[in-house]
């Protein structure tokens, strides 16, 4: 593991979670996951970022990876073996990375870099792809995060990049406060506006916006999709439902619920108009120009 001790520039959880942990031996916290409901919903509340490794796919021949804020890399062990020449990872958190090296299973080369977004120790046009999931919205200065992956990839790379979408404040429990707070409402909606003020919030951008971003580095958008329905909320409505159901005796309630969250992923993935964009995480797959 190699370390750069660069001033702190991603704000992150003071508690870490063993992601890996989670998904192989239903620990939450160290405490075992009893309910098969529960486990379903935290699974697929990791799982999601699977979808960078699926983005990617059809774009990795012999390719070098750099994954920015790379946290744990619960990803990482979905990406085909085979394709990918290195693999970089790049995050200010040891504990991440020493999990992230723990649960590796790949066959390819992984470096795991201890350094912040800012400045970062790659040369001009050196990678193939960059992977930023769930860094975005952390970082003061966005759209130069995005200028510093334009600068290190090299002509017709690709980079997927996950964060926020919006539509987390139409989640039932926000509607509630816009006729009794409808002005702290919009500037949840036009977050890019306030965005000092926004990083407390954990902003969500408007789909239209990122692309705007992503666009004005010089990079072309090939695919922009949304995953993750309305279920982690804090009302958790359907979750309790199922929970319901499994407390009464229906121990098929697990297998049915995280059957319910791969057909609301699905039901995402269709393009049908409006509702691709329900997710309250969106994807965007772009290609540094030619």
């Amino acid at each position: 593991m190699q370390e750069n001790n660069e001033a702190i520039d991603l704000r992150m959880h003071k508690t870490i979670l063993d992601l890996h942990e989670l998904r192989k031996e239903r620990k939450y916290y160290e405490l075992y996951i009893q309910s098969d409901v529960e486990y379903a919903a935290r699974l697929h509340s990791i799982n999601f970022a699977d979808f960078h490794a699926e983005l990617l796919s059809p774009y990795i021949t012999d390719s070098v990876i750099l994954d920015l804020g790379c946290g744990q890399l619960p990803y990482i062990n979905s990406f085909s073996g085979n394709k990918v020449k290195e693999f970089y990872g790049v995050d200010l958190s040891v504990e991440s990375l020493t999990i992230a090296r723990r649960h590796f299973n790949r066959t390819f080369p992984l470096t795991l870099v201890r350094h912040g977004v800012r400045n970062i120790p790659f040369r001009d046009a050196s990678v193939d792809i960059v992977v930023s999931s769930e860094v975005l919205e952390h970082l003061d200065h966005p759209i130069n995060y995005l200028r510093e992956i334009y600068r290190v990839m090299k002509k017709g790379g690709y980079l997927s990049l996950s964060t926020p979408c919006a539509s987390m404040y139409f989640y039932p429990h926000n509607l509630a406060y816009v006729g009794m707070r409808p002005f702290d409402w919009f500037k949840k909606l036009n977050c890019h506006n306030y965005w000092e003020e926004a990083l407390s919030w954990h902003p969500g951008l408007r789909p239209s916006i990122l692309q705007k971003w992503v666009r004005e580095v010089g990079f072309s958008i090939e695919r922009h999709e949304t995953r993750l329905w309305y279920y982690y909320t804090p009302v958790r409505l359907i979750w309790r439902l199922f929970s319901l159901l499994e407390k009464m005796g229906i121990f098929s309630a697990g297998n049915i619920f995280s059957k319910y969250l791969k057909y609301t992923d699905n039901l995402l993935a269709s393009n049908i108009p409006i509702i691709k964009w329900f997710g309250i995480r969106q994807f965007i797959l772009c290609q540094k120009k030619l």
